[in-house]
């Protein structure tokens, strides 16, 4: 008869809270994530439009990115967001990059659906 006790270690309850309090803190870091990310999307997206590039934003906000200008300003802003996510969250680059391409389309398309619904409002 194998007893099950001799392969459960003896402070699963330690464990247990610790994992517990890691999620916690990868919950807050991946809120804070989500609000550098649309504080750089902003930030980039204004940069450009007043350098007069309306054609690439246009072309990113619409969905477009593989544009040869859209896919220009949406790898530059990938590498941008990545950097501020180091930076601020003192996180890995992997981890960044990471959060970054799943966390930019969202972004992306939120802010696409405020400007054409402004648009619309306005129109």
């Amino acid at each position: 008869m194998i007893h099950m006790g001799a392969f459960l270690p003896g402070n699963t309850q330690q464990q247990l809270r610790g994992l517990l309090q890691w999620e916690k803190v990868r919950h807050d870091q991946l809120s804070q994530a989500i609000l550098v990310t649309k504080d750089a999307v902003l930030g980039y997206l204004k940069r450009q439009l007043e350098k007069g590039n309306y054609s690439a934003v246009l072309d990113v906000l619409e969905g477009k990115p593989m544009t040869v200008s859209g896919k220009l300003l949406l790898h530059d802003l990938q590498d941008r967001i990545a950097t501020n996510l180091i930076l601020q969250l003192h996180i890995r680059k992997v981890l960044a990059i990471s959060m970054a391409i799943i966390i930019l389309p969202l972004i992306l398309a939120k802010l696409s659906n405020l400007v054409i619904d402004k648009f619309r409002d306005n129109g």
